[in-house]
């Protein structure tokens, strides 16, 4: 209450209007904490990223397997049984910890780097207003506004903090906060709340909440921090992590289930479990029992499929920076990727919204004219491209009298002012202040068959001139053009200009269908959705039409995207798919936006929607990786049912080369691959299913064919094809080998990039088959007796089988028996003979199908649109 008091004895009644604050007051109001500065963060600080990184479910989950792990391994070592740590819980039970440290240290870095750097950006678009101090307008960001500052509001301007209006009037924009979408008109002593735009007009205002006291500020900044547009790609991540979740308790009960079973049936044959007995009121059981369903929950879960998604979205997003490019949000990449209508504004996206005069039509003399547009600028407290193209031509007067400014309106098309006689000077588009069939309109018709914009005046019911004007086109709009046009995203021009005009622009960027134009003057919105998917160039459009073309493209299947840069187009970007803008945008329209292109260079879009396609299509690829391990752990849960020894022929081990390689190392180079920028098409799950099931059932074989050729001839009483010594070395060879099998197939047709991404994972393959043989080809775990060593015969450490499979891995037990067994060859030249070619085959398919079903999709649609339309 006492800050409430002291806040109250700071407002002045008697600031004076025309001077504003002087610099004491401001530094007074500061001291207080009066600043416009929110104490409310909407962006994480590095313990939440720290947090949000450690503390997945995934990474929960593992943590709770490791303290089960580490639980069992101290009540064996009290009970006195080493030698069941050595053999099944050694250090290597732990490593599938370091994966997981990996990702989480890896990805706090870079988000930690990504914060940073999109902190630096956020500055260069920073939102400033014009605020009177010591008499002088001054230009600053909105954090150094103080409470009372006097603020000069024109339109474009967005209001950032709580404003009480001195004078002037202004319609604003308040949708944003109140959900209704009409315009309001605001008076001298009405407030306008921060978060609104100012649509027309300019008022002087006065600042009377300001930081967390703000009206915006008590909705959480809806606009600025919520999430614009929902993620397709999380939705479907999170969708595939709740199933993995249920299938991870199925798993569970599964396996405890099925050991139950077996070990009272055959737990006191030591042949079937390694030489022990089992029984299950002895607590060792249970510790074997346990590793094996933290083995397979291990396997189960795509640790890392998020947080690799996540990085690689940052990493793009980073490096789209460097190219002036600003993402607002981390997902408006993979909005913008699947795009395939984007509607642009013409002026300050095909052109860059510069004009000059090259003509003037008149109906009097050019004196008359030239001391009415002289008068109309100086009325005009702001002024926008036109209006700098007629200063720039004729200037503007030093003194005017008159007695109202009429505001420009997307509704009436123009502007003007009434002098104090009466007269009524207005100036816009022809159409407008003209009747239809007015012979003077054909010069407009020829002018803007030159791709020319006519602007006409007129005082009270005559008309002084038309002035025409020349658009400036980007330099680069041709070749951005083309780019969309090869990459199949249909191009629309939205515009609030002449018909035939932005036609003839359209046609010299190389817009396909660029004579297909209509002017949606007098169209009712409820029309418009019948002409969408008709016409490329709209013309005299008003801001509610645009959103009104955005949802009748959406409607129609289409993904759109929306490029504006003016108030007139905030309806539209945020109804948008994905919204662009520029850093010369008003500050309503930048709010709005998912990028920001900072150097206003429409031509960075080419490198937005393809960096948003290569890191969607590399995630696709990659989560087929993640996922093949996962689908593979459940087919052989479920598989090893019919085997004697139930599901613990496979270890944690079995899987570590899988995860370190194919996955580890060739989907991390992978995610990289830039020759991956064709039209994302489906759904991510659709797209992923079936691929990612063929891969997991190669897997799920690649563990059961040893296990198999060891069981089946020995419950027949034959030798068996397989040695016992040898399966689980098998399991781990042939597990690696179809993770190189899928990752080949998802390499093929090579190019560089994936021929080096795919010879660097063989090369892993390699180094870890020749580093630790026991662990990385046996499956079996590291313990501390593999440090073990004679001292009488004057061994050291370096003499223990640890060292010795490092630096001498042909002495491996492992690697012996496996060149002792001929069989062991021969499964494996079969599996990889018979496994690429097969596997190969079926992705291909598999591309296929899902290429037909997304067209036969789209063939339902169009059939459905085509019905409505004749029911209509």
């Amino acid at each position: 209450m006492k800050k409430q008091k002291t806040k109250e004895s700071l407002i002045s009644k008697n600031i004076d209007g025309e001077i504003g604050l002087n610099n004491e007051q401001v530094e007074e109001r500061i001291k207080k904490g009066y600043q416009n500065i929110s104490t409310k963060s909407y962006e994480k600080s590095t313990l939440g990223i720290i947090c949000s990184n450690t503390f997945t479910f995934f990474n929960c989950i593992l943590l709770v397997i490791a303290a089960i792990f580490l639980g069992f391994i101290i009540f064996l070592h009290v009970s006195g049984n080493e030698e069941v740590i050595n053999k099944h819980f050694g250090f290597s039970k732990f490593a599938f910890l370091l994966p997981a440290l990996m990702n989480v240290v890896f990805g706090t870095i870079q988000e930690l780097n990504s914060r940073r750097t999109i902190r630096k950006l956020k500055i260069v678009t920073e939102s400033k207003v014009n605020v009177l101090r010591n008499g002088e307008v001054l230009n600053i960001p909105s954090n150094q506004v103080v409470l009372d500052d006097i603020i000069m509001l024109k339109a474009g301007d967005q209001a950032t903090a709580d404003l009480e209006v001195l004078s002037g009037e202004v319609s604003v924009d308040e949708s944003i906060l109140t959900g209704e979408s009409d315009y309001v008109k605001k008076h001298k002593g009405d407030k306008i709340l921060s978060g609104s735009s100012i649509i027309v007009g300019d008022a002087k205002t006065k600042v009377v909440q300001v930081g967390d006291d703000t009206y915006a500020s008590k909705l959480s900044q809806k606009v600025k921090s919520g999430a614009r547009h929902k993620s397709e790609l999380m939705d479907s991540i999170v969708k595939i992590i709740r199933f993995l979740a249920i299938m991870l308790g199925v798993l569970a009960v599964t396996i405890i289930g099925t050991l139950i079973y077996k070990i009272s049936v055959h737990g006191n044959n030591p042949e079937v479990w390694d030489g022990m007995t089992l029984s299950l009121t002895d607590p060792v059981t249970w510790a074997r029992i346990m590793v094996t369903v933290g083995s397979f929950g291990i396997g189960v879960i795509p640790a890392g499929l998020m947080l690799t998604t996540s990085v690689a979205m940052m990493i793009s997003i980073v490096g789209l920076s460097k190219k002036q490019t600003l993402v607002q949000e981390l997902y408006s990449l993979e909005n913008l990727s699947r795009v395939d209508v984007i509607c642009l504004d013409k002026t300050g996206t095909l052109t860059d919204g510069t004009m000059n005069v090259c003509d003037v039509k008149m109906y009097e003399h050019l004196e008359i004219i030239v001391e009415h547009i002289q008068n109309l600028l100086a009325s005009q407290p702001s002024k926008n491209q036109t209006a700098l193209a007629l200063f720039n031509k004729f200037g503007s007067a030093e003194n005017v009298e008159y007695s109202e400014i009429i505001p420009f309106s997307s509704q009436t098309k123009y502007s003007g002012l009434v002098y104090k006689n009466g007269d009524r000077l207005i100036m816009g588009a022809p159409e407008y202040l003209l009747e239809k069939g007015d012979e003077k309109l054909k010069v407009v018709e020829e002018q803007a068959k030159q791709g020319k914009r006519v602007i006409a005046m007129k005082l009270n019911d005559k008309l002084l001139c038309f002035f025409v004007l020349e658009d400036h086109i980007r330099d680069s709009a041709k070749d951005t053009l083309k780019f969309f046009r090869e990459n199949n995203v249909e191009v629309k021009v939205i515009s609030g200009d002449n018909a035939l005009t932005v036609s003839k622009i359209a046609e010299k960027c190389g817009i396909k269908n660029y004579d297909k134009y209509i002017s949606l003057e007098g169209i009712e919105l409820d029309k418009i959705k019948d002409i969408a998917d008709k016409y490329t160039i709209f013309a005299r459009v008003s801001p509610e039409q645009k959103e009104a073309l955005v949802e009748a493209l959406q409607a129609k299947g289409h993904k759109v995207a929306m490029t504006g840069d003016g108030v007139n187009d905030i309806l539209a970007l945020r109804k948008a798919q994905a919204s662009i803008s520029f850093a010369n945008a008003t500050e309503a329209a930048k709010s709005c936006a998912d990028v920001i292109l900072l150097d206003n260079d429409f031509s960075h879009l080419k490198d937005v929607v393809g960096e948003g396609r290569r890191v969607i299509n590399n995630i696709q690829n990659l989560s087929i990786l993640f996922l093949m391990k996962s689908i593979a752990i459940m087919i052989t849960c479920f598989v090893s049912i019919a085997f004697k020894k139930g599901q613990m022929w496979y270890s944690v081990e079995n899987a570590y080369m899988l995860e370190a390689t194919s996955i580890g190392t060739g989907g991390f180079l992978l995610s990289f691959n830039n020759d991956n920028k064709s039209p994302v098409q489906g759904s991510f799950i659709k797209n992923i299913r079936i691929k990612a099931v063929a891969a997991g059932a190669l897997a799920a074989l690649a563990i059961c064919i040893p296990i198999m050729l060891y069981t089946i001839p020995t419950f027949y009483g034959h030798d068996p094809i397989v040695k016992a010594t040898n399966v689980k070395a098998m399991i781990t060879i042939l597990l690696t080998t179809a993770g190189l099998v899928v990752l080949l197939s998802l390499c093929v047709p090579f190019n560089k990039y994936k021929a080096f991404a795919f010879f660097a994972t063989l090369f892993v393959v390699f180094v870890l088959s020749n580093v630790f043989p026991t662990a990385y080809i046996g499956g079996h775990p590291i313990s501390a007796d593999l440090f073990n060593y004679n001292k009488t015969l004057g061994e050291n450490i370096y003499d223990s089988q640890f060292f010795s499979e490092i630096f001498r891995p042909w002495n491996s037990p492992i690697i012996q028996n496996l060149f002792a067994d001929s069989s062991t060859f021969i499964v494996f030249g079969v599996f990889v003979l018979v496994g690429f070619p097969l596997f190969y085959m079926n992705l291909r398919l598999i591309d296929n199908f899902i290429k037909t079903e997304y067209n036969r999709e789209l063939f339902k649609q169009r059939i459905k649109e085509k019905f409505r339309k004749k029911r209509a």
